[in-house]
C-alpha cells in the first residue's frame, strides 16, 4: 500500500481529531474521532476485498459507528439526534449539541460530502444493512413521495406539542445568563427511545416488503430531504474514469438507493443524483473500472 493511499484513507480520522479540537465539549474527543476512525478503518478493510466485497469495510464502519448515537449519546447523554428534537431546540432558539450535529452532518456537510452520512453514519441503516436480504429491488417512484408527508409530520409533531402546552425545557434549569444546563433529561430520553423504535419499527419490515435493505430511506427517511440541496452541488461525487462503460448495468443493478449510475457514467458525467449516499457500490462492481 502505497504512502498516497494510506494519507488519503487517513483523512476522516484526522478530520473527527480536528472538529474535536475545534469544538468545546470534551464528549466530541469521543464522538468525531471515533467516527473518523472507523471510516479509515473501512477504507483499509475494502482496500484488501475485491468486487462487491469490498463494502464490507463500508458495512463494518457504519455498524461500529452507531454505538456513538445510540449508546453514547442516546443513553448516557439523553440527547435524541432525531430530527424532532431538532425542531423542538429550533423552536425555543436554542444551540445545543443536537443542533451541532445538525450543522456538521446534514446542512453544511453535505455541501462536501454530499448524503455520504446516509451512506457511512446512519445509525437506522446500520442495522438495516447487516438483514439477510440479498435481493436489491427498485423502489416505484410513487413510494418515494411519501418521504414528504413524513417529513411534515415530523416538523409539525414537536410544533404541535409546543403549541398545546407541552414544556419542553420542564426538567432543565436556567443559569442568570440565560444559557441552557440540562438537569435530568428524562423526556429526551423517552422521546429517543420511542423515535427510534418507530424508525426501526418501520424500516425493518419496509426492507422485507420490498425486498431492498434501504426500503425506509427511499420511501419514509425523513432526514434524506433536508440533504438533498446540498448533495446537488456537493464538491465530492463519483464520476468518471475515462474508460469507456460497456453499459452491462451492473451498477444500476446493485446501488441501494435506485440512481441510474450508467446514465452518468456512460455520458462522461459525474453523479449528481441527490439519491447518491457515497457508498462506492457502484464503483466497486464496475467489471471495467469506468468509475472513481
Amino acid at each position: 500500500m502505497s504512502i498516497k493511499k494510506i494519507i488519503i484513507n487517513l483523512i476522516p480520522f484526522l478530520i473527527g481529531i480536528f472538529l474535536a479540537w475545534l469544538l468545546s465539549w470534551w464528549g466530541f474527543w469521543v464522538i468525531f474521532p471515533w467516527i473518523g476512525g472507523w471510516i479509515s478503518i473501512g477504507c483499509f478493510i475494502a482496500i484488501y476485498k475485491k468486487g462487491k466485497d469490498k463494502d464490507l469495510g463500508r458495512r463494518i464502519s457504519i455498524l461500529m459507528i452507531s454505538p456513538v448515537f445510540l449508546i453514547f449519546l442516546g443513553i448516557f447523554q439523553h440527547e435524541n439526534l432525531q430530527l424532532e428534537e431538532t425542531v423542538f431546540y429550533i423552536a425555543a432558539g436554542y444551540i445545543t449539541r443536537v443542533l451541532i450535529h445538525y450543522i456538521i452532518a446534514k446542512i453544511l456537510g453535505p455541501f462536501i460530502w454530499g448524503r455520504g452520512f446516509c451512506g457511512w453514519a446512519c445509525w437506522t441503516a446500520a442495522i438495516l444493512e447487516w438483514l439477510p436480504i440479498k435481493e436489491n429491488r427498485a423502489i416505484p417512484k410513487k413510494y418515494t413521495h411519501i418521504r414528504y408527508i413524513v417529513l411534515v409530520i415530523s416538523i409539525l409533531i414537536p410544533i404541535l406539542f409546543i403549541q398545546f402546552g407541552y414544556d419542553f425545557f420542564n426538567n432543565h434549569i436556567y443559569g442568570d445568563s440565560g444559557n441552557l444546563f440540562q438537569h435530568h433529561k428524562t423526556h429526551q430520553l423517552i422521546w429517543f427511545l420511542v423515535g427510534n423504535g418507530i424508525y426501526y419499527a418501520t424500516a425493518i419490515p419496509l426492507a422485507f416488503i420490498f425486498k431492498k435493505k434501504r426500503a425506509f430511506c427511499k420511501i419514509a427517511c425523513p432526514v434524506a430531504l433536508i440533504m438533498k440541496l446540498q448533495t446537488r452541488v456537493a464538491l465530492i461525487k463519483l464520476k468518471p474514469t475515462g474508460n469507456e462503460c460497456i453499459e452491462c448495468g451492473t451498477c444500476n443493478k446493485n446501488c441501494p438507493m435506485d440512481v441510474d449510475v450508467m446514465f452518468y457514467i456512460k455520458n462522461g458525467k459525474s453523479i449528481t443524483s441527490t439519491e447518491c449516499i457515497l457508498c462506492d457500490i457502484c464503483r466497486n462492481v464496475c467489471p471495467v473500472n469506468a468509475i472513481k
